[in-house]
């Protein structure tokens, strides 16, 4: 019989952008030569102008049970990311467990100037509120603090993200101290079929795989969700969100 998710399984962090489905919370810094790593695993995206968005399928032990849109905008230096998680699981057709977040960050020049989230985890609210002041990242949702500057978020969507030893939760604007390593190359299910890419494991205060093509596009991810594997699958490959970063 097919037991209730936790809350505690779903509301944590690896899913981009949000923090459900299993942990979230991270510890550690980047290796060493990790930038290396990626410069030669990943391609550098130039400046692109435009707008680009990727829809995700989430799976738990191979059954769908939920969606995210991940959407990038460029207009000039501001680049604004938005992402909607919907995931809903259902015990005999009855729903279960519902997991809801929204969330919007806004950047200039490769730093985070804002981010705002609120997540809805089976009738918890919880916020994510960030605001840049003066050289200072200063988080004030539902984790209050101050955030390490050159911090990234949880939403994986760039690749750049992999090099940078602290990632922002989503969900509650707590900073997450992660260590990332290359793991070779794999292959998953892609919008068409088998889909080459490469690997990269991410510790620390999260733990999960992070899968990018051979373009820098993220194509999904993967982790323990209560003892069966979540996934995130991407749903389409194009328009490419990378080139809006650089």
């Amino acid at each position: 019989m097919t037991r209730r998710p936790s809350p505690r399984v779903f509301g944590r962090a690896p899913i981009p952008c949000v923090s459900a489905l299993r942990g979230v919370d991270r510890r550690a810094v980047l290796a060493g030569g990790l930038a290396g790593g990626l410069a030669a695993a990943l391609p550098l995206p130039g400046r692109a102008a435009g707008a680009a968005s990727r829809r995700f399928e989430v799976l738990r032990d191979g059954d769908p049970i939920g969606e995210q849109v991940t959407s990038v905008t460029r207009d000039g230096e501001a680049l604004e990311v938005t992402v909607r998680v919907r995931i809903l699981v259902k015990v005999l057709g009855i729903g279960a467990y519902r997991y809801e977040l929204d969330s919007r960050e806004r950047w200039e020049g490769g730093r985070l100037v804002s981010l705002d989230g609120e997540t809805n985890d089976d009738g918890e609210r919880q916020v994510a509120t960030v605001r840049r002041e003066g050289g200072r990242l200063v988080s004030s949702g539902t984790w209050s603090g101050e955030v390490p500057d050159g911090a990234a978020t949880t939403t994986y969507w760039t690749p750049d993200f992999l090099q940078r030893g602290t990632w922002i939760s989503t969900q509650t604007g707590r900073p997450l101290a992660v260590s990332v390593a290359q793991a070779g190359a794999a292959e998953i299910p892609g919008p068409s079929g088998a889909l080459a890419v490469q690997r990269w494991q991410v510790s620390g205060d999260i733990d999960l795989a992070l899968f990018y093509d051979d373009r820098g596009e993220w194509m999904g991810s993967a982790f323990d969700a209560g003892g069966e594997t979540a996934r995130f699958r991407a749903l389409d490959a194009a328009p490419a969100l990378a080139p809006l970063w650089g």
